[in-house]
């Protein structure tokens, strides 16, 4: 048996502070004027425990951050210096007798991170890294590194005899003090900090310190897969099959939210949805749905999650009313109630059509689509009677989420995994230059728009011109039988809920679901994990 006694320590943070910056701030008084400058300071902070016995291949965490504790505005460099030291050098006060590599292999790996943050140079024949952006007062830089490894392919320095008995073979080995075993290694950071309009002076140095960190982009909606143009403000070719950002201020019943919507005439926003069978998603087995954005969702628990938002691509085969009530307590002539809750359109789709029961039995989710989607919060505020509305989009969407409603009876917001778009979904998808008209004056958006919106193009089929009204969640203030759906060429419209008008059912994916594969376009929609 070959045993192996390999006792190595680390001894790591031996930090210094050099505070370059202070010949910035010395001030020379010729006549009786006083200067005061501003406090300068600077803090170090690591995270690291030296091990007692640091073999090859294992890597000890070590972590460095500079924060800014004065209030003058700092760059930031570091340098580092190791030294591997024998245990016969140690024992005779000697530092640094061996070479920092075994042959090809560096002995000691040092695991940087955050690459976009640091710029490595090499100046004076010294590397420094260089803190991208300047730090300002409270200020702190993201780690430079993460950890230390003792490289694995290192051979230790040791000599080994064997000896035999009638019963047994021994294998001691022995380190001779002039290797790797039983060795200090040390490594050394230098902070370096100076005041940041002077450091190009302060260091002889070309590096660029930026003035500020980039605004990132939003990343939640790069996890599902699509497709973001949140910077640009106007709808231009090259830019139309992408997702465009609102920002919307805060609601009566929301906080300030910023959504992200598919505009135009036909972005690249179909997706396989409702499908018999996940694992095979094509225009057979799934319906064609298309995606109205990213939005920032209420799950019904005050909790909000960045969810896809789904509409069916047409209207299903069967027309519905809204709400009609013909009974003893209804006569013939009642248009119904425009309450949401309890409604015949909500107890149909949450009814019915969730569960494929009925006439809706062919059209139903499927289980697939059951298991990928959620409650959410649909919100029930009204808006007035078309004759009088004269409000854009976006106070479309404030109003939406409102709590003006016919009596203060009716709830202002209703959870639950199925309802239908609002008005301010068509008219969005007018915005950035699409359709000022539609955009900003939707009473004023008839048939002399048809096409630019695909909200409107596809309530029924691709390619009808003026295809037949669609129901909307939102109620109308007016009365109380009142509702609001799309007329025609794609305006908005207003009347009872006793006529049977096109559902197209509205449904909010789950936040894990993420996009997998495919292009959004109508050849080749988007297919969706499970």
């Amino acid at each position: 048996m070959k045993n192996k006694i390999i006792i190595i320590s680390l001894l790591v943070a031996i930090i210094t502070v050099i505070g370059i910056s202070i010949a910035y701030f010395t001030n020379s008084i010729d006549i009786e004027n006083l200067f005061e400058t501003k406090p300068y300071g600077t803090k170090v902070d690591e995270e690291f425990e030296s091990p007692d016995n640091w073999l090859p291949g294992t890597t000890t965490p070590k972590t460095l951050t500079v924060t800014n504790t004065g209030e003058v505005e700092e760059a930031v460099r570091i340098s580092y210096r190791e030294t591997w030291t024998s245990k016969n050098a140690k024992d005779n006060e000697e530092e640094g007798d061996l070479a920092l590599q075994q042959g090809d292999n560096k002995v000691a790996l040092i695991n940087f991170i955050n690459p976009d943050d640091w710029t490595k140079v090499v100046e004076n024949n010294k590397t420094y890294y260089y803190y991208n952006y300047k730090l300002g007062p409270n200020e702190t830089t993201s780690e430079l590194l993460d950890s230390v490894t003792f490289n694995k392919a290192i051979t230790n320095d040791y000599n080994c005899v064997e000896s035999d008995t009638d019963t047994s073979k021994t294998m001691r080995c022995k380190s001779t003090g002039n290797g790797y075993d039983g060795a200090t290694y040390k490594l050394t950071f230098s902070i370096e900090t100076v005041q940041y309009d002077k450091y190009k002076t302060a260091w002889g140095t070309n590096v660029e310190i930026a003035d500020a960190r980039p605004e990132p982009e939003p990343a939640p909606i790069v996890a599902f897969g699509l497709n973001v143009n949140s910077k640009n403000e106007t709808y231009e070719t090259g830019d139309k099959h992408q997702m465009f950002e609102f920002e919307h201020a805060a609601t009566v019943q929301t906080p300030a939210l910023t959504d992200y919507r598919y505009i135009g005439n036909d972005p690249y926003n179909y997706v396989y949805f409702n499908c018999s069978d996940l694992n095979n998603q094509n225009s057979t087995s799934c319906e064609t749905w298309r995606i109205i954005g990213v939005f920032d969702v209420d799950d019904g628990t005050g909790n909000y999650e960045q969810r896809i938002k789904l509409v069916r691509g047409s209207g299903l085969s069967e027309k519905e009313y809204w709400d009609e009530r013909i009974s003893e307590d209804y006569p013939s002539n009642d248009w119904g109630k425009n309450d949401w809750n309890g409604s015949l359109m909500q107890t149909f789709l949450t009814g019915d059509y969730y569960n494929r029961t009925g006439e809706a039995a062919g059209n139903g989710l499927k289980p697939s689509a059951q298991n990928i989607i959620d409650d959410a919060i649909f919100y029930l505020g009204s808006l007035p009677r078309l004759a009088n509305n004269s409000h854009n989009s976006e106070e479309m969407y404030e109003m939406e989420r409102g709590i003006t409603r016919y009596n203060e009876s009716r709830p202002t917001n209703w959870k639950g995994k199925v309802a239908l778009m609002y008005p301010s979904d068509m008219y969005m998808s007018y915005a950035k230059g699409i359709s000022d008209i539609c955009f900003y004056t939707p009473e004023s958006c008839y048939h002399g728009h048809p096409g630019t919106s695909w909200v409107y193009k596809s309530n029924i089929t691709e390619g009808i011109s003026f295809p037949d009204s669609t129901w909307f969640v939102t109620p109308c203030n007016y009365d109380s039988s009142t509702v609001f759906f799309s007329y025609g060429g794609g305006s908005l419209a207003d009347g009872g809920g006793n006529i049977r008008e096109v559902v197209r059912p509205v449904v909010y994916l789950k936040s894990s679901v993420k996009i997998i594969d495919g292009t959004g376009e109508s050849t080749n929609p988007y297919k969706l994990s499970n």
